[in-house]
């Protein structure tokens, strides 16, 4: 079994925290998000959906408002972190929510077709 790690993605150019507020996991990405972090990406995702059953928070938040740039890689990991939440049991279903910056565009293109994918626990503010 996979235990949870620091929380923390620190490269050039990205970083990415996971941090516990009162009843939900907040991730907050910042920089660009390409290949160079694609594999600590994956891993932090698994860590975050670990964080929020073990926990039993009520959601998961990506503070999104300074992620410049999200490839499709690593977007693809997103997925697969709301597939993981949609496959599991209803009693360990989360709510996930973004928090975007409407000054991206990318990001209401790629997250409107997140929320499509599992509209019934994926939320965009």
């Amino acid at each position: 079994m996979r235990t949870a790690s620091t929380g923390v993605i620190k490269a050039e150019g990205f970083t990415a925290q996971l941090e516990r507020r009162a009843g939900a996991v907040v991730v907050a990405m910042q920089g660009n998000a390409d290949m160079a972090v694609h594999e600590r990406l994956k891993a932090f995702l698994d860590d975050v959906d670990l964080t929020v059953r073990s926990t039993r928070a009520k959601e998961a938040v990506f503070e999104l408002e300074q992620l410049y740039f999200m490839n499709s890689s690593c977007l693809s990991l997103l997925l697969r972190f709301i597939n993981t939440v949609v496959g599991a049991p209803s009693s360990q279903q989360y709510i996930i929510r973004f928090k975007s910056n409407p000054k991206l565009r990318w990001q209401q293109k790629s997250l409107d077709a997140l929320r499509a994918y599992a509209e019934e626990l994926v939320f965009i503010d």
